[in-house]
């Protein structure tokens, strides 16, 4: 007999992918998905909501800052009033946008664009391991 911590272990991480360039979308999920991660994309703040509303069990959301309609910083605070212990890994091509979000009263890891491979991984094991 199993026991609940045991199928918990075993349970990949569920992260929401959130961008609005469909290439960096299927960038990050190429990436991620051979690490065993279940992925979910949005390509909007608003997209995001409704799949974190349908996919209860969100681990980590990676949102980019920089998009139309909600953004990043908003997307973060929306989801963390609901969900206050929620992860987050904000991306930008815009260090200065990162830096805000990272001394900001709710904190997040950030990751400035361009990145590799290895420090996506790295970031999104990072995040997962601190405590919320």
């Amino acid at each position: 007999m199993t026991s609940n911590a045991d199928t918990t272990a075993l349970k990949p991480a569920t992260i929401l992918l959130v961008d609005d360039d469909p290439f960096m979308l299927r960038l990050m999920n190429l990436i991620l998905q051979s690490d065993g991660y279940e992925l979910i994309q949005a390509r909007s703040g608003e997209e995001a909501l409704s799949a974190i509303r349908e996919h209860t069990n969100v681990d980590l959301v990676i949102s980019d800052v920089v998009m139309p309609g909600m953004n990043g910083e908003l997307l973060r605070d929306t989801v963390r009033r609901q969900w206050p212990k929620s992860k987050f890994i904000v991306c930008s091509g815009y260090p200065d946008k990162c830096w805000d979000l990272a001394n900001s009263d709710a904190p997040v890891t950030t990751l400035s664009k361009p990145f590799t491979a290895n420090v996506l991984k790295q970031k999104v094991r990072e995040a997962l391991a601190a405590e919320a």
